[in-house]
């Protein structure tokens, strides 16, 4: 793999990792690009023995399997706030109740 792919490859697992999705979408697109840059400008002999299709694969599938797990996270911790959220809302409706009660 060249240089500038495995540099490519390394920050957008970065990206990924870090939920920094606007960066990971613009990392794919430069990935592909440089991909598609380089298998063309191999010879057809090299292409045929070449590591880069099986890499590429085993990245994008990492890639697209992160994007699943960090969704998942992502939707669990928006139902805890959620939950907080009307909890919170239903205790703020509610008449409050005197610190000391005396019976008569």
């Amino acid at each position: 793999m060249s240089q500038a792919l495995h540099k490519i490859s390394r920050e957008l697992r970065s990206a990924l990792l870090g939920a920094d999705h606007v960066l990971a979408n613009r990392l794919v697109s430069e990935y592909t690009d440089a991909l598609r840059e380089l298998w063309e400008s191999m010879p057809e002999s090299e292409r045929a023995a070449s590591s880069i299709p099986r890499e590429a694969r085993e990245l994008l599938t990492w890639a697209r399997d992160m994007t699943v797990v960090r969704r998942a996270i992502d939707a669990a911790q928006l139902a805890v706030v959620q939950k907080a959220s009307r909890y919170s809302a239903a205790r703020s409706t509610e008449t409050p109740r005197p610190a000391v009660q005396f019976r008569g």
